[in-house]
């Protein structure tokens, strides 16, 4: 059962936009990121796809049920016998990136690894050399290769040095005796600066020399319609003598242009997350000085801060007003847990104000009975501010998380990344009054504005003006407190979402039916290829008549 169900599943004829008899091949094809996108644009599941990771191919399976499916180390493949005469029209590799990013900083490097795009050219001879000998047509007419765009720095590594005695430094963390010959498998291994770059002119320079044109550019998803604005090098070669297309931009900020699908677009605000002040296992220092920096720019200083409005009435669930720009980029292989929402309450001074929305409405998206109602009165107005805490440190100076109106930073392999903040807001009850206390201790503690203070300890009464003016937050003329500050992780789905994969793709099985654990499903989403880039990478290299017939549908 292809699909993972209990029944037979049998897929409707697809109808191909490459040539008659050419088929697709996906290497690296983990949970189906690229592979989704080629069916998208050239209307086929891949006639092939090979990964190593057992979950990963389950998942593939799931989704693209016509597809053979090799679970084996890449270089074991012979592509010759898998190909089994048939025509390769479009072959896509995705290598192993953790290697090149800049999010692996200082950490060991591993030749094997940073050697896995060499594949690419084991195929292309092979299946050469099978022509050549039995005058078929099988080498890949189009090639695309995605990767972070480290990539071009690709060059040969050395051994890590100690700084003030020159020594190698082994695996083990330490240092080399004076004259000891290390083994390179022993070495820490760091990127040749003096050469960097040379590998990837090389391995370029092999394309070429195998009847490749051979281009490469830097591709933003959300600039095709996905809700992470995630970056990554996608390089493209022909072997057909038509000129290699690079797709124009379909979102963005342009009026010629749809509008950016935005981070608050794939997120559920029906789960605000629970308190940060009361959770059995208190937060990280490093997460909580994170949240107040996020907190004081995204929403107490914010001229604009994205609310989520709910109305109290009686029989109506809470409303969402989703936000205008897309997530930040989702990337693979980085340590920790990552993205998760922050929700700020805010409570209104005044009691006699029906409230109305701080930005024009998206579509809505119901809350339910799990949002606060700060007030209890069927009158009351309540908000609720949200922004995304970035939970790694990595490369990236700026700690202080993303407006919601933006995309969805990249997704990692090892955990989601974001988490959502939100801040409650609504009429001041002695004990809202207490949790703006709270907040405004937290602030102080976490953000440098004043003496610090734990925030389990008892607030000074004479300095309630003060900190009561640290959490407020001005609405056109109209005062708002910050009473409590929410914080989840981003979900499966709705990582997913945002890295633009269809709502109705499987991601909680495999294709026998396994279940996929929470941590398997974000290490998939994290691993992926955007599908949208790819979908608009190939639809731009179509026959000049498959255009038109594509158009014309």
């Amino acid at each position: 059962m292809a699909d993972g169900s209990l029944r037979f599943n049998f897929p409707l004829p697809q109808l191909s936009k490459l040539r008659p008899g050419e088929i697709v091949v996906d290497l690296f094809a983990g949970g189906g990121g690229a592979s989704e996108g080629l069916k998208q644009a050239l209307g086929i599941d891949p006639a092939l796809a090979y990964n190593h990771d057992e979950q990963a191919i389950g998942m593939h399976a799931a989704n693209h049920p016509l597809t053979q499916h090799h679970r084996e180390d890449i270089w074991h493949a012979d592509p010759r016998v898998d190909v089994a005469g048939r025509k390769v029209g479009w072959f896509h590799a995705s290598p192993d990136c953790t290697h090149f990013s800049q999010a692996k900083g200082g950490q060991p490097r591993s030749r094997k690894t940073r050697a896995l795009s060499w594949v690419v050219l084991k195929w292309v001879g092979q299946l050469l050399e099978a022509d050549k000998r039995t005058g078929g047509n099988t080498v890949p007419r189009i090639i695309s290769m995605e990767n972070v765009w480290q990539i071009l720095t690709w060059g040969p590594l050395v051994a890590k040095r100690c700084k003030a005695t020159g020594r190698v430094l082994r695996m083990d963390g330490s240092l080399a005796e004076p004259g000891e010959r290390v083994p390179v498998e022993n070495q820490q291994l760091i990127p040749d600066k003096r050469h960097s770059g040379r590998t990837w002119r090389q391995f370029v320079h092999a394309l070429e020399s195998l009847g490749y044109a051979v281009e490469w550019r830097k591709l933003v998803a959300s600039d095709y319609g996905a809700g992470t604005s995630r970056e990554r090098l996608f390089l493209l070669a022909r072997r057909d003598g038509l000129p290699i297309q690079w797709p124009s931009p379909t979102h963005g900020k342009a009026s010629s242009l749809k509008k950016l699908v935005t981070a608050a677009d794939s997120i559920d605000f029906s789960d605000m997350g629970r308190s940060i002040f009361d959770r059995p296992r208190p937060l990280a220092d490093a997460t909580m000085r994170r949240i107040a920096k996020g907190l004081k720019r995204h929403v107490i200083d914010a001229a604009e801060p994205f609310f989520l409005t709910e109305f109290a009435n009686a029989g109506n669930g809470g409303r969402i007003w989703s936000a205008q720009e897309p997530l930040r980029t989702q990337c693979a292989g980085v340590k920790g847990g990552h993205f998760a929402v922050v929700a700020p309450a805010l409570v209104k001074f005044k009691g006699d104000s029906i409230g109305q929305p701080v930005h024009s409405p998206l579509p809505t998206i119901t809350a339910g009975g799990a949002c606060k109602r700060p007030a209890g009165a069927a009158h009351s107005l309540a908000l609720m501010a949200a922004f995304l805490e970035q939970a790694n440190g990595g490369f990236a100076a700026d700690n202080s998380g993303h407006d919601l109106r933006k995309p969805v930073s990249t997704i990692t392999a090892s955990g989601s990344q974001q988490r959502l903040v939100t801040a409650d807001v609504a009429e001041l009850s002695p004990e809202q009054e207490a949790g703006a206390l709270r907040v405004a201790a937290f602030l102080i503690n976490y953000y440098g504005n004043g003496t610090a203070l734990d925030v389990r300890d008892p607030l000074d009464t004479i300095t309630t003006r003060d900190r009561m003016a640290l959490v407020t937050v001005m609405i056109g003329t109209t005062p708002y407190v910050i009473t409590d500050i929410r914080l989840r992780m981003l979900k499966p789905r709705e990582l997913f979402t945002a890295q633009g994969f269809p709502p109705d793709y499987i991601i909680d099985r495999t294709a026998n039916g396994a279940p996929l654990t929470t941590s398997a499903a974000v290490r998939m989403v994290g691993n992926s290829v955007s599908p949208a880039p790819i979908a608009a990478l190939a639809r731009a290299n179509l026959d000049a008549v498959q255009q038109h017939e594509r158009m014309a549908a």
